[in-house]
């Protein structure tokens, strides 16, 4: 790049990272042989990177600036439909579903006015991918944090598409968490659904504390959501909260444990990747086994 051969570039090779860094680059300087190249990921003939990339960050590579060079480039990306980020986009689920990760798990998205920046961005996207890596009935639906909350298929026919969709649902101060599981509870006794389809995590994405955002005392709506699952035979297997405040800036995550319901303060990346690679199980045991684990610390040795 720096010598300006942009020509011998083996896109193919360029890490998910740098990809979203330097696209706008690669349209302006190369734009017909990175179309080629872009051409043939569509078509399974060549493969994009995206394992370093986190889902927020493709959201936000979607975006337009204010600049005039920004307005320039965004014509470039018009024409050639974000496809970078559809194509990481489809990379990344790919990948997730051959794991089997998040099946049959829904998301509850908090989209109001509050969210604004990394919080927003992270709710809509990882609810999004949520959504695309359950199985029907769940495929491709979303709850929205209200005091009526509604079952919502998110709409779009890409992920720019579909990310203004979810940014412009509907968003109440908080929500009545016995209604969303009346709701799932309806579908799958509509559906006749096995118990092992059922939902086992429900994923709240907000910035507010779990008793800010809930509408009625914890405790009460937990006990008469057994009793109703229990008593249309799903007893076994009623949802578990996984709420999940990503305003809070704290260095590290705050873990708490109520019946049914797991509560997480704190964001950061390798957060999302703990989120990512344990199929949203975050729980203080895993979140110190991470921290331990990394290079730094292999070569410590305890001396008794």
């Amino acid at each position: 790049m720096a010598a300006n051969k942009w020509d011998l570039l083996p896109y193919n090779r360029v890490p998910s990272v740098a990809m979203e860094i330097y696209k706008d680059k690669f349209l302006k300087h190369d734009e017909e042989r990175f179309n080629e190249f872009l051409g043939q990921v569509k078509e399974g003939k060549a493969k994009i990177t995206a394992g370093a990339l986190l889902p927020h960050r493709i959201i936000n590579s979607l975006r337009d600036g204010d600049g005039w060079e920004d307005r320039l480039l965004k014509s470039l990306r018009d024409r050639h439909g974000g496809r970078v980020a559809e194509l990481q986009w489809k990379r990344m689920v790919d990948d997730l579903k051959k794991e089997g990760s998040l099946r049959n798990c829904m998301a509850v998205c908090d989209v109001s006015g509050s969210m604004r920046g990394i919080p927003m961005e992270v709710s809509v996207a990882l609810g999004i991918l949520v959504s695309e890596l359950s199985e029907d009935p769940w495929k491709g639906k979303l709850i929205t944090f209200s005091k009526r909350p509604e079952l919502q298929n998110v709409e779009g026919d890409n992920l720019k598409s579909k990310t203004k969709f979810v940014e412009n649902m509907y968003s109440d101060m908080n929500t009545d968490f016995q209604k969303v599981f009346d709701r799932i509870l309806e579908v799958a006794v509509e559906g006749n659904l096995k118990p092992e389809q059922m939902i086992k995590r429900l994923f709240v994405f907000s910035d507010m504390e779990f008793d800010q955002a809930s509408l009625n005392p914890w405790e009460t709506d937990y006990q008469s959501i057994v009793r109703k699952y229990t008593k249309k035979g799903y007893g076994s297997v009623v949802p578990q909260i996984v709420f999940w405040n990503l305003r809070e800036s704290i260095a590290t995550p705050v873990m708490a444990k109520q019946e049914g319901v797991a509560l997480l303060s704190g964001f950061s990346k390798n957060l999302i990747k703990l989120f990512l690679n344990n199929d949203g199980d975050i729980n203080p045991e895993i979140i110190m086994e991470a921290a331990i684990s990394r290079k730094e610390y292999q070569k410590l040795v305890v001396i008794d």
